[in-house]
């Protein structure tokens, strides 16, 4: 090969090598993403004030708030999370300080196993795998690797011919060179993940258009009114009195006696109204929404399900669930996660694969043109 070739060669390997952080971020978002995924359940794991036992009948709203509120003097309860029988009830909570803080009461006992303060371990990640905490600019960083998420899809499924039969006959040669090891491992992590790469790319790639539009002043529209009080329905006092959470719940769960609790946000000024959210198990995907009158108790509207949303409000909100997996529970939790460590891995076969391939072809390309030099200057 003639010295020219020789360089020209070495210039492409060069621009191959640099491709390596495209390489590294997408394996940095896809990990972030896959832990973030059962985040919650981490922190479970981790933080034993986090565990609670699902024996005995469950303590009122108000008792775990009335709990809550002693364990942090001067604190005042703003919400409710209960994330199943196997967690305790996170109650949040503002400070006085300005700071908010989350006490971990047992639903059944009602005693304060614990509080965590700042933001959650689940905030944190989503933050950092949704927007590299710098929004907007991480949120397009990110959502942009579903272009060549779809592409390298596509061209995967024309390429890898026969695809299928990984299926039922998947190999790994665990024991050849590390080139056919990581081959191997490629096609049968990829095979197996097709279906969720797609979810994740469509959902990334909605993700990606919503954010342009929106701030191109050109929003696919879907937005709603909010809720308010009417000037009327509050009463006059000489103090704000406290919302009958009790009643508040009792009349949420007439409402839909058959929807399974996850929120309660009581009202930020004296307009909101209270709102309890869960889902009623007619559509996984779509959560509940039933506002209250915190004053009357009287239910205000009911949000959810297939009738009361628009159609761009039901595409964002199936979009966000496929692409967490934060609908039907931990088992869905799990197959999101299991999925999500098997893409993973399938990134790092790729980038080890095309790593040994420039390296060896780097190394080949500067012995040549050591050779093709040498007689030139002899």
């Amino acid at each position: 090969m003639s010295v020219g070739k020789s360089r020209t060669r070495l210039w492409f390997l060069w621009h191959s090598w640099l491709a390596m952080p495209l390489w590294a971020f997408l394996f940095f978002v896809s990990l972030t993403g896959t832990i973030a995924v059962v985040s919650t359940e981490i922190m479970w794991l981790v933080n034993p004030a986090m565990r609670a036992s699902g024996a005995g009948e469950p303590l009122p709203a108000s008792a775990l708030i009335a709990a809550a509120e002693a364990a942090a003097p001067g604190g005042r309860v703003s919400s409710l999370s209960w994330g199943g029988s196997h967690m305790a009830v996170g109650a949040r909570m503002a400070m006085p300080d300005g700071t908010s803080s989350t006490a971990w009461v047992n639903p059944v006992s009602g005693a304060v196993q614990g509080l965590s303060t700042g933001n959650s371990f689940q905030s944190f990640f989503r933050a950092l795998h949704g927007w590299l905490m710098t929004f907007p600019v991480g949120w397009y960083l990110v959502t942009l690797l579903a272009i060549p998420l779809v592409g390298s899809l596509v061209t995967g499924l024309v390429v890898y011919k026969r695809f299928w039969k990984s299926f039922y006959q998947p190999r790994i040669r665990w024991r050849q060179a590390p080139r056919v090891m990581w081959g191997d491992l490629h096609r049968v992590a990829g095979t197996w993940s097709i279906w969720f790469i797609a979810v994740i790319a469509v959902t990334s790639l909605w993700f990606l258009i919503y954010m342009m539009l929106f701030h191109l002043g050109m929003g696919l529209g879907g937005g709603k009114a909010p809720v308010l009080l009417a000037r009327d329905q509050i009463p006059v006092t000489a103090t704000a009195p406290r919302p009958d959470v009790d009643a508040i719940m009792a009349s949420a769960k007439a409402a839909l006696p058959d929807m399974r609790l996850r929120y309660l946000w009581l009202p930020g000024t004296a307009y909101d109204p209270a709102t309890v959210a869960g889902s009623s198990g007619q559509v996984p995907l779509l959560p509940d929404y039933v506002r209250v009158n915190p004053f009357t108790a009287e239910v205000i509207l009911i949000e959810g399900g297939m009738e009361a949303a628009s159609g761009i409000e039901l595409t964002r909100t199936i979009m966000r669930a496929l692409h967490t997996g934060d609908f039907g529970g931990l088992p869905v939790k799990l197959v999101w996660f299991s999925f999500g460590l098997l893409m993973t891995t399938l990134v790092f076969s790729g980038m080890m694969i095309w790593m040994k391939r420039t390296a060896r072809a780097t190394v080949e390309a500067v012995r040549g043109l050591r050779l093709a030099e040498g007689p030139s200057n002899a």
